[in-house]
């Protein structure tokens, strides 16, 4: 047996087993007889997994990038997010092993492996989203029975902090643990003796905005105390209010979860037929085969590649409906590393001045796509991938140049004007000998196009035919012609200055669509508002800078505005919302803004929003044709994102070919017929 066969089977197996073992403690986690006991000597060998693997530079930037995305056990219970990570990453490395060792043994081609191990980081990417999305969705889902249980624990024992202490308990029972993890923290907020601190401290690291509202309203409920109207709780009705708002996310992502399943895949199965396609038509129809191996059909090929790539990436960002994502600890990333090391003296030149129009249009770009970035890391990462596309320009020319010249040299030419099908054995072989023969002449007169020369070579190679001779001269030094022209050209430096002046606006172009897709949630967002507002208004001490504080902690959209108008609030109240109304320039918040601002002069907040209470049943159907609009409106978006590599496979690797071969073919059996 092959020993890299064996190899591969061996590692393969550790890696199975690897990923077994991390599979059945992430079943033993969910499943256990109490939340707080661990698995014995898997979890251990997972926690002493994580401190061995966390010491690897490499090994460590993949743990916190798990970390990162798993966010929502951080600062709970350090135990549990170790033992996760580290059986999230066996089982990602492990599978990650597997595909690419099975494909090597299927392939045996490096290119295509090289192209596997891109679409399984980016496949491995999509797998955490979604793994982390289920698990988003089950804490919101586990978080409606919180809410239960806290209203009905509320009507029974008639305190906030009672009901909240066996609401907790009763969690632990029923073994829901992601959102008994959260009902404790806020438990440990209100028998603590800071609580004001401990409810900041929460706001920053609750893995969702729901959450906050609930501790926001559990401590003001004790703080302050019940408000009763028309017969009912304000609290209660607050999480009945709440309560919805979760419905009504898990609905759109789930809907949203369902319209674009397998879009991943399906965006990036071109690449797997680029080449059963090319074998398929290269071995039917020879001048085809001919067009793929040509500058042409490689720079198709690669075209076909890279909008699959793209697509995906695309995808993933319209299948998000969380904000940008917090940094794991405090290391830097590696933009702002390159730019402290010494990018900064380029950058600092390019970055527009200060108050001018480039500079506010740029700026207000990246707080409507809400990157989490400044205009210096902009610039920054404009450079880079402006250098990334030279590279890769000079690099793919190059390569072109060599490809071209190899194929002058070893790769039999069909004669001009074939129009059969598939070459015969025989005349492959007669092709192959002529080619062999033309290398060797030319190896031997070392590129110099002289036609005493090259019939000196011929008759030494038994060739004593005039007509055989002038055949075959035209033909060496047609070809001795062609390899001259395999060098890199003038032109060719200014197809690589316009790659680095595309790569120089793909950060820019990146940001417009993540505005472009985040406007599809501002009217959401416009209505999540309204409910924190039901939520809030009959509330005792409520005021409109306490408003503006939970419409910020709620916000996604609209964060950046409202945390500058609260800077300003205490300088000019009426000054701050008019200037939050002129930011944030969106009519549906306007009447909330205008609102807030009657509640700040005279009308209090009750009487000022208290048509909301009129309006919802209205809102509540225009909320849910709302809903619909944002799943269709992503739907289609992804759709047409998903399958645009669909169709730049068919139509530049599949139509475009047939067409030019098939023009050429035609074009030779004119000439053949203008011959006679």
């Amino acid at each position: 047996m092959n020993a890299y066969l064996i190899v591969a089977i061996a590692c393969g197996l550790g890696a199975a087993m690897l990923a077994l073992l991390a599979v059945r403690q992430q079943k033993a986690s969910l499943g256990g007889k109490s939340l707080r006991s661990g698995s014995g000597i898997i979890t251990a060998f997972l926690i002493y997994l994580y401190a061995i693997l966390n010491r690897c530079r490499f090994s460590r930037y993949i743990l916190h990038y798990i970390r990162k995305r798993l966010e929502f056990y951080t600062h709970f219970d350090e135990r549990t997010v170790r033992r996760k990570t580290a059986s999230v990453f066996l089982i990602t490395v492990s599978a990650f092993v597997m595909l690419v060792l099975f494909f090597w043994l299927i392939t045996r081609d490096p290119g295509m492996l090289l192209i596997f191990v891109l679409v399984l980081l980016l496949l491995g990417d999509t797998v955490m989203d979604i793994f982390v999305s289920h698990i988003h969705i089950r804490l919101l889902k586990q978080q409606l029975v919180y809410h239960e249980l806290l209203r009905h624990k509320y009507y029974e024992l008639k305190s906030v902090e009672d009901a909240q202490s066996e609401a907790c308990e009763a969690l632990n029972k029923r073994g829901l643990y992601e959102i008994y993890m959260q009902a404790e923290r806020i438990s440990d907020i209100l028998s603590g003796a800071d609580q004001e601190t401990g409810l900041e401290h929460y706001y920053e690291v609750a893995p969702n905005k729901y959450l906050k509202l609930l501790a926001g309203m559990i401590y003001i409920t004790r703080e302050y105390g019940d408000t009763w109207k028309d017969g009912g709780s304000v609290f209660v009705r607050g999480i009945s209010h709440l309560s919805g708002e979760i419905r009504a996310e898990i609905f759109k992502r789930e809907r949203l979860r369902f319209a674009l399943r397998s879009l991943n895949v399906i965006s990036l199965l071109p690449i797997f037929f680029i080449k059963p396609l090319r074998q398929w038509a290269g071995n039917s129809f020879t001048p085809l085969d001919n067009f793929y191996n040509s500058r042409v059909g490689i720079v198709l090929g690669l075209g076909t590649i890279i909008a699959a790539l793209a697509a995906c990436m695309a995808l993933r960002r319209i299948q998000r409906f969380d904000g940008p994502e917090r940094l794991y600890g405090e290391r830097k990333s590696l933009v702002n590393r390159l730019y402290d090391m010494g990018l900064y003296a380029v950058v600092d030149r390019l970055v527009p001045g200060n108050y001018t129009t480039k500079r506010a249009k740029l700026e207000s770009l990246i707080k409507g796509s809400m990157s989490g970035i400044n205009i210096r890391i902009l610039y920054t990462r404009r450079i880079l991938a402006g250098l990334a596309a030279f590279i890769i320009g000079l690099a793919l020319f190059i390569g072109l140049n060599l490809n071209y010249a190899h194929r002058i040299l070893h790769v039999p030419e069909i004669p001009r004007g074939y129009l059969g099908g598939r070459l015969s054995d025989a005349e492959y072989e007669k092709l192959q000998e002529i080619t062999d023969m033309d290398r060797n002449i030319l190896t031997r007169i070392r590129h110099k196009p002289d036609e005493a020369l090259i019939r000196e070579a011929l008759a030494e190679e038994g060739i004593q035919d005039q007509a055989a001779q002038d055949l075959a001269v035209q033909r060496i030094l047609d070809k001795c012609h062609r390899l001259g022209n395999c060098k890199f050209k003038w032109y060719e430096l200014l197809l690589c200055l316009l790659f680095f002046v595309l790569g120089y606006q793909i950060p820019v172009l990146n940001l417009r669509f993540l505005k472009a897709v985040r406007r599809i949630d501002m009217e959401e967002e416009v209505a999540q508002f309204h409910t924190i507002i039901l939520m809030l208004k009959d509330m005792n001490r409520i005021h409109v800078e306490e408003i503006l504080e939970w419409m910020e902690m709620f916000s996604v959209q609209f964060k950046d505005p409202i945390q500058k108008c609260l800077a300003n609030f205490s300088s000019g109240s009426e000054e701050a919302l008019e200037q939050l109304k002129e930011d944030v320039a969106f009519p549906p918040l306007d009447g909330i803004i205008e609102n807030l601002q009657l509640a700040n002069e005279e009308l209090g907040v009750q009487k000022a929003f208290e048509e909301l209470e009129d309006e919802m049943r209205y809102n509540q159907e225009k909320r849910k044709e709302l809903n619909e609009h944002i799943v269709e409106s992503r739907k289609n978006l992804g759709n047409i994102v998903g399958f645009l590599p669909v169709y730049a496979l068919i139509i530049l690797y599949l139509i475009v070919p047939m067409v030019v071969t098939g023009m050429q073919s035609i074009s030779a059996f004119y000439e053949q017929l203008s011959g006679f």
